[in-house]
């Protein structure tokens, strides 16, 4: 969900990333443009969301995760090389008078804000620059902030000075992104400077059809994200390369940077050593490899369809795509499901 929303962090450190190859290639595009315009390329990102809801309704499970439901249900025994002393419960977090406007009315004062001030420019439909855009955020987020800390204040939920704390604490973690954002410009001005990305153009346009472009990013990017657990690594490796590429054999950009983003993505979800498998096993109380087990069956579903999906945009180049891979996603659900009642 995180690499589908311009206005969070995913979003403002891919379009530093963008907006640096923009800036190399001389392209009269914005980054935030360019982010819109991949959007619907994102075909691994959205098969991941809409998987969700699917999985839910339809009650399909299949590989390692089939077997963890029926352990789950009491169906099967546990096998000894599970983790039993995971931590069964789970405590759950709470504010005294806490109020359901301490979660709308910031978001509320969020939207509003922001497209007060970029509405004029033309957001969200128009050409907006990366830095307006970048600047309009920051804004809308500093007075979504002070919203909570007041609302907090005047229910008497939280102390002003303790927000202010729990504020400053939230912008140090920050902190680790702009070193990220800063050592991946860093990369990326090495890369032009020792002719890299002049080097895989080259190679790419005495080499490779248009139409295979897209896919062979997307192959690339899986790679590296899988072997590093790092989705965002493989987004300043692999922008920095891709874009001159297409670039070079006038294929389009929108669905190569879309490779790029979904391969990183779906690379991710595929590692054992990834920092959101680790998390998310930590986060359920479950052993690590058994979650990289059961989710490693869904992700690779996904994979095949992008696969397709690349290929074919390579040709089109058409944002229709989405809902065939859609489609076809549901039916190949519904076959299972048949498979199994049967």
């Amino acid at each position: 969900m995180a690499i589908l929303v311009p206005f969070i962090g995913w979003g403002v450190y891919i379009m530093g990333l963008l907006n640096q190859q923009i800036e190399s290639l001389g392209l009269a595009i914005s980054d935030y443009s360019m982010l819109l315009a991949a959007l619907p390329f994102q075909f691994y990102a959205w098969l991941a969301l809409l998987a969700v809801p699917l999985m839910a309704l339809s009650g399909v499970e299949f590989g390692p995760m089939r077997h963890a439901e029926a352990r789950a249900l009491g169906l099967e025994s546990v096998p000894e090389t599970a983790d039993r002393d995971a931590p069964q419960e789970l405590i759950a977090a709470s504010i005294e008078n806490a109020k359901p406007s301490f979660v709308w009315m910031p978001l509320l004062v969020l939207g509003f804000t922001l497209f007060w001030i970029l509405g004029p420019l033309g957001f969200p439909f128009g050409r907006v620059s990366g830095s307006d855009f970048r600047a309009g955020l920051a804004s809308a987020y500093f007075l979504a902030a002070l919203t909570l800390v007041a609302l907090m204040a005047i229910n008497r939920a939280q102390s002003p000075l303790h927000s202010l704390k729990v504020y400053l604490d939230g912008m140090s973690r920050m902190m680790q992104i702009a070193i990220m954002l800063l050592l991946a410009w860093a990369m990326g001005d090495m890369m032009t400077t020792l002719g890299a990305d002049d080097y895989v153009a080259t190679l790419v346009r005495d080499n490779v059809a248009v139409w295979i472009l897209p896919l062979l990013v997307f192959i690339v990017a899986c790679s590296i994200s899988f072997a590093t657990g790092s989705s965002w690594g493989t987004f300043a490796i692999m922008l920095p390369l891709a874009m001159p590429a297409a670039v070079a054999i006038d294929a389009s950009l929108a669905v190569c940077v879309g490779a790029v983003l979904s391969g990183g993505l779906f690379g991710d979800h595929c590692s054992p050593i990834s920092e959101t498998t680790i998390l998310a096993s930590a986060g359920a109380g479950s052993d690590v490899f058994e979650h990289f087990q059961t989710q490693l069956p869904y992700a690779l579903a996904n994979g095949v369809l992008c696969v397709a999906g690349f290929i074919a945009a390579g040709v089109f180049e058409s944002p229709v795509l989405l809902l065939l891979l859609f489609t076809a996603q549901a039916v190949g659900l519904m076959l299972l499901r048949r498979r199994g009642h049967h």
